[in-house]
């Protein structure tokens, strides 16, 4: 993956999010996405902290949009490696660290989001 359609596609994804665009930001996951991150274990215990599929993706980020209204990404830098993408960037008013891999399929759709809050 080249440095500039990385820089795309986590363009889109910051901003989408930060816009509260969610069928946009939907449109860039894979139908199969995974995500993997502790504000789904704190939001949802008996996740594990892992919830898989566009459906199920979509009630949660409803979820969070309620009970985090001012939820929003702030882009630091980024980091490519094969078919994924290594995104450093701040939440919550620039209070909170964030590393989040996102796995880019054949499609160029995120298939698994891996995120870590620092």
């Amino acid at each position: 993956m080249t440095e500039e359609k990385a820089q795309h596609i986590v363009s889109q994804w910051i901003k989408y999010w930060n816009e509260k665009s969610l069928n946009e930001y939907m449109d860039l996951l894979s139908d199969d996405v995974e995500i993997v991150s502790s504000l789904t274990l704190r939001l949802i215990p008996e996740s594990n902290g892992h919830l898989k599929g566009k459906k199920i993706l979509h009630e949660y980020w409803d979820l969070v949009r309620k009970k985090l209204p001012n939820f929003k990404f702030e882009f630091s830098h980024l980091f490519t490696f094969d078919n994924k993408i290594i995104v450093h960037y701040t939440t919550f008013d620039k209070r909170n660290k964030a590393i989040a891999i996102l796995t880019i399929n054949q499609n160029e759709l995120i298939s698994k989001m891996e995120i870590s809050y620092i």
